[in-house]
């Protein structure tokens, strides 16, 4: 595991978000005003941002002050993407990368998805679907009492 960022992020309370890759239309503002409102929290968000909705609401809460953790399954970047380098220098940002490989699979991906679940005090699930890889991490999540949000299903 690596880390580049404010690793000061990950004593606090954190707020996980997971979006599954295939989703409704519906799915879309929903989530968008629930990022709106997250923006200026001070709860860290943590997600992969990885998704297409993921990434949606990634660009939303850089637009805002709230802190984030990106949580990669792939290696560190070689060279930082644009939108990322003022959070991380305003210490508002951590990045962990929990593999090495240069890409995301669908084995590193499961491996993030279950570290956030693992690791996050309350969970927002942006689309939920049965037949979705996230489902058994939210049944687990539930069954944990942890808190658990679904907005849209």
């Amino acid at each position: 595991m690596e880390y580049l960022g404010n690793k000061t992020l990950l004593d606090l309370s954190k707020q996980g978000f997971l979006c599954s890759r295939c989703t409704r239309s519906s799915v879309i503002l929903p989530c968008l005003d629930w990022a709106v409102e997250q923006s200026h929290g001070t709860t860290p968000i943590m997600s992969t941002f990885h998704s297409e909705m993921e990434a949606a609401v990634l660009d939303i809460l850089l637009k805002g002050t709230c802190p984030l953790i990106l949580v990669l399954g792939r290696s560190l970047y070689k060279t930082l993407p644009e939108k990322l380098r003022e959070p991380l220098t305003n210490g508002r940002l951590l990045i962990i990368s929990l593999s090495n490989q240069p890409r995301i699979d669908q084995k590193s991906s499961l491996l993030c998805n279950q570290y956030i679940c693992h690791n996050a005090s309350s969970l927002a699930f942006g689309y939920l679907s049965e037949t979705s890889s996230l489902y058994p991490l939210y049944e687990e999540a539930r069954k944990n009492a942890g808190m658990v949000e679904v907005i849209e299903r």
